[in-house]
């Protein structure tokens, strides 16, 4: 069956790219069948539904690398982990002349800890950012988010009569919060830690060989809003040793307005929001799911510090934290999971690299078509079984934004129908809410015509 099967993909790959990712694709899970049968269930997901996506980022990353001709290569951590080890991986099997030059580097920045650096005052900007989260708390969330103390600016909120932990909706006519931003007590407040932390991060992106006039520096990161690449430009730009930087992501929603104008180009290689279309929407709809698949066992920094030799080391958020001890509950899931994506790049690097079957003639891009229709069965259209693993073994995560809480990647079918039971069902609309990847978070529902209905409704309003 597996040889019919294919004979058909070989044939249909000479009509078009989607076909022959599929060909790729399927010689790839060939290869590996008699192991993934007895493999853990996220071994397999991690082989069968995140390897292909990795592996064709990647590797398009290498050409771009090649292409740009880019003198430094940034992983950025926490996603950049396992995406560093597909790179040594591909580079390690592909020929000598599809091997990238440039020198490479695991940083450790985060948006928590760049922001500061970036942000010499504190504005509506800043509230802007965080109106849009699920649970934003009001002013403690636009400091938090920006990475200052709370409890620094706790006495002039109250001489105001502001609550710090009020949501905000429409700031702009919030005349208290206006008087606030404009007291120049809350402004050198910001700026002194502002300068420490921009210090800090300049001496710490010179360890990691960020600057030169003449040079390019690629960041290789998850994506999606480019938040780190955008405060680096904002905060270093005017430096005449700013690199031109090149953000590679795996994938680009809404680009920030100062990249547009700047020494600085931003590209989704597996999404882009500018080429959209479903499957992209698809892949948006569950950035978290890519996130966690990708992450370091580490946790994620928090800042920058300075040690006694005149070095500067990253802070971590710290073990004991709530958002940080619900990520080391997943650790050994997620690890079960990235050794199949990583196992998944080694084949795929053979078979791109083998010659005389018209692989190794392909540019990466060719697979990306396969790629993201792959994504949106993956997040649109997962199995019971799939959404359940997800929802069970992967658990919870935190979005790194300063604050110290959890969301759910999906709820199990239980913790729903005990709260169905319960009737409590603003409960579970709110917890449906939460999770991050909602379709599969319906299809646990387990009500017939549910999930139908719900992956209709994004297909009408695309």
């Amino acid at each position: 069956m597996s040889q019919d099967l294919s004979a058909v993909l070989a044939k249909q790959a000479k009509s078009s790219d989607f076909w022959k990712g599929a060909a790729l694709y399927e010689r790839c899970i060939n290869g590996h069948k008699t192991s993934l049968k007895d493999a853990d269930a996220l071994y397999t997901y991690g082989y069968e539904l995140m390897g292909m996506s990795y592996s064709v980022y990647i590797h398009q990353v290498i050409e771009q690398v090649i292409a740009l001709d880019i003198d430094h290569v940034m992983f950025v951590a926490r996603e950049g982990y396992i995406f560093k080890e597909i790179y040594k991986s591909l580079q390690a099997q592909l020929p000598a002349n599809r091997r990238a030059k440039a020198t490479t580097h695991y940083t450790y920045l985060s948006r928590v800890s760049t922001f500061l650096a970036s942000t010499p005052q504190l504005t509506t900007r800043e509230l802007e950012l965080i109106t849009y989260k699920f649970d934003q708390k009001g002013l403690w969330s636009a400091l938090k988010y920006v990475g200052l103390p709370t409890e620094d600016f706790q006495p002039l909120a109250a001489e105001y009569g502001i609550e710090m932990q009020r949501p905000v909706r429409a700031y702009w006519t919030d005349q208290k919060l206006i008087a606030f931003l404009n007291d120049h007590r809350v402004q050198d407040k910001v700026w002194a830690h502002h300068q420490k932390a921009y210090d800090n991060l300049y001496t710490y992106l010179e360890q990691c060989q960020f600057w030169g006039k003449h040079r390019k520096v690629a960041l290789v990161d998850i994506g999606w809003d480019g938040t780190i690449q955008d405060n680096l430009v904002r905060t270093f730009n005017h430096l005449p040793e700013f690199p031109l930087v090149h953000g590679l992501y795996f994938g680009r929603r809404n680009m920030k307005p100062v990249l547009r104008y700047s020494s600085s180009f931003s590209n989704g290689l597996i999404f882009d929001r500018r080429n959209y279309d479903i499957n992209g929407e698809s892949i948006q709809s569950c950035a978290t799911l890519f996130e966690k698949g990708a992450g370091a066992p580490h946790a994620s920094t928090i800042g920058h510090q300075r040690t006694a030799d005149g070095s500067v080391q990253p802070i971590f958020k710290s073990e004991q934290s709530l958002s940080r001890q619900g990520e080391v509950v997943a650790d050994a899931a997620v690890a079960v999971m990235q050794q199949g994506a990583l196992d998944f790049a080694h084949h795929y690097a053979y078979h791109v690299s083998e010659p005389g079957r018209g692989y190794d003639t392909f540019p990466a891009s060719t697979y990306a078509p396969f790629v993201r229709g792959l994504l949106t069965r993956q997040v649109v259209f997962p199995t019971r079984k799939e959404a359940q693993l997800i929802a069970s073994r992967l658990g919870e995560f935190s979005e790194d934004m300063g604050e110290d809480t959890l969301r759910s990647v999906a709820v199990t079918s239980t913790d729903l129908w005990n709260l169905l039971k319960a009737g409590k069902f603003k409960a579970v609309k709110r917890r449906i809410s939460g999770s991050t990847w909602r379709s599969a978070t319906v299809k646990l529902l387990g009500i017939p015509g549910v999930h139908f209905l719900f992956v209709l409704k994004r297909f009408l309003f695309f």
